[in-house]
């Protein structure tokens, strides 16, 4: 039991150096070490900030808030209890650029949707300058992560099958009702 307790905070970095991996970041051998070292969530945190502002010194502003929002959004869905801390971490990073830090609450938010209000707070405070793009970007990604889970469920909303009742009259001529 030891042994798994003490493996514990290498497997959560792990899955964060995984998860920045599988959103397509190109960490240098410096940042994957420094992910892989991260013990507990606020290294980690610490850890993808730096991985935000390589992103932020290495793009083009454009590209770079796509790759900041994969980043973060990757790093949340792997441990969506860090998000806020992540968010913080981060946007604290960037402050100086209104739109990566927007990226990163959304990011963050898209993969935590539950602790968006939390998300939002943390970037604002963070990067005061970037509060109305804030706002506006976890928002969407409240919407996004809303739309990606009922894109999931299939074509359910459209009630295939099943006739409209009435809306006032209570249907009193509905065929449906067995004898």
């Amino acid at each position: 039991m030891a042994a798994a307790l003490a493996a514990g905070p290498a497997f959560a970095d792990q899955a964060a150096l995984d998860a920045l991996q599988g959103a397509g970041v190109a960490l240098s051998p410096e940042l994957t070490a420094e992910v892989l070292a991260a013990e507990g969530e606020a290294a980690i945190a610490a850890a993808v900030a730096n991985v935000v502002s390589a992103i932020a010194a290495s793009m083009p502003a454009a590209e770079a808030a796509a790759a900041v929002k994969s980043a973060v959004a990757a790093v949340v869905a792997a441990n969506p209890a860090a998000a806020v801390s992540v968010t913080a971490a981060a946007a604290t990073k960037v402050a100086s650029q209104p739109a990566l830090a927007a990226a990163v609450a959304q990011g963050a938010a898209q993969s935590a949707p539950a602790a968006s209000t939390a998300i939002s707070a943390a970037a604002t405070k963070a990067a005061p300058a970037a509060a109305a793009a804030v706002k506006t970007a976890v928002a969407a990604g409240v919407a996004a992560a809303s739309q990606s889970s009922t894109s999931t469920s299939g074509t359910s909303t459209n009630n295939t099958g099943v006739q409209p009742r009435p809306s006032s009259n209570g249907g009193g001529n509905t065929p449906a009702s067995p004898n």
